[in-house]
């Protein structure tokens, strides 16, 4: 009897030893599904290059399959890769990526948030035809904002100035935020800031588009570390949020130009240049010089926007800063996509005649971190 206890022990023992055994060669055997671990959420841009790269982890599993599925029609599957040139003006859309060992499967839907193009043009004034042209081309792209670096008018006094402007510019008032600055042919006129809504006290101000901040300033007027619109700049860039990827400023007189009018006119590069390189400021725009000019100094770009219509001039001189000097009617067109800051210019036959871009450098957060 003793006997065969032990005996049914010891066949308990090497049962249960089986099991164990069997059970670990099962855990072995069993398929794991695979993972999708690329982002779910991505940006694009009507007219900047898309690519979606497919990221998935799948140890186990025998051959892995990608597909996509539900895609709109501007994208191209290409194995692991989904491809493509948006148009302007869409809305926001996704799809669906579907990852599969044959057995075993993970589904994520990838959604695509469309940035609008902003887009700005400048010294607009009597030349109508050349401005009805560029606000037909403006439209064609249909930018959720536009900015106008001054001199919308010739004589910013006279109401029929602004009338005629207005109808001019009608569609894109129409569908598009407008935010002017001040130049010398509005002779801060009361009619400018009857004809505008805009924010702060309408001659200075900051609104922010795409993950940029945009700061609008009046050079018109003096600004001395003394002035009230200094005070404020400062202030301003010392309190942008950390989401905001660039800031642009936008103003009429040029601290950089070879154009015709009088090199650096307002004094600007010795009061507003070094706040721009103190803050990080990241490209600034500017008007009054009748052409299209892209300049580079201090590691920041300067361009000339003003050609919206008044009569184009020629190059007066050369500088060390100078890039390209262009006697052109345009527009700029601004793509923000992830951390690119995207500029192409057009000329008012629809002709790519510049093309530039900047990222966003996560380690210069000067005016983020520089409070006072």
């Amino acid at each position: 009897m003793i006997l065969i206890q032990r005996f049914t022990g010891v066949l308990l023992l090497i049962f249960l030893s089986w099991m164990a055994c069997s059970s670990e060669v099962l855990q072995e055997n069993k398929n794991v599904a695979p993972e999708i671990t690329s982002p779910i959420m991505t940006e694009a841009a009507g007219g900047i290059y898309y690519i979606y790269r497919a990221d998935v982890s799948d140890t186990d599993g025998p051959a892995l399959n990608v597909q996509f599925a539900s895609y709109p029609a501007w994208l191209t599957p290409d194995k692991d890769s989904l491809f493509g040139t948006p148009p302007d003006g869409l809305s926001d859309t996704s799809f669906m990526l579907i990852a599969s060992d044959g057995t075993l499967a993970d589904t994520a839907l990838i959604k695509i948030k469309m940035n609008p193009a902003i887009v700005v043009l400048g010294d607009t004034r009597t030349g109508h035809n050349i401005h009805r042209q560029i606000v037909n081309l403006i439209m064609q792209i249909k930018p959720s904002a536009v900015f106008h670096t001054g001199d919308l008018v010739s004589d910013g006094r006279f109401k029929s100035d602004w009338d005629t402007f207005n109808v001019i510019a009608s569609p894109i008032l129409a569908h598009s935020e407008f935010y002017p600055a001040l130049g010398n042919h509005e002779h801060q006129s009361q009619l400018y800031f009857d004809n505008f809504t805009l924010p702060g006290n309408e001659q200075w101000y900051s609104v922010e588009k795409n993950r940029t901040h945009f700061v609008i300033l009046n050079s018109c007027i003096p600004i001395t570390p003394d002035s009230e619109q200094y005070k404020w700049l400062q202030s301003n860039l010392s309190e942008i949020n950390d989401s905001i990827r660039f800031v642009v400023a936008l103003f009429h007189h040029p601290p950089y130009s070879t154009g015709a009018h009088t090199e650096d006119e307002m004094g600007l590069r010795a009061t507003l240049v070094p706040l721009f390189e103190q803050y990080g400021i990241n490209m600034i725009f500017n008007g009054h010089d009748h052409d299209y000019e892209r300049s580079f100094c201090g590691g920041k770009y300067y361009i000339v926007a003003g050609g919206g219509g008044a009569p184009l001039r020629d190059q007066a001189r050369t500088s060390p800063c100078g890039h390209l000097y262009l006697k052109k009617y345009h527009f700029c067109k601004l793509s923000m996509v992830d951390r690119r800051l995207i500029v192409k210019v057009y000329d008012n036959s629809s002709q790519l005649i510049d093309q530039y871009e900047i990222q966003a450098d996560p380690l210069n957060l000067k005016h983020r971190r520089l409070k006072e």
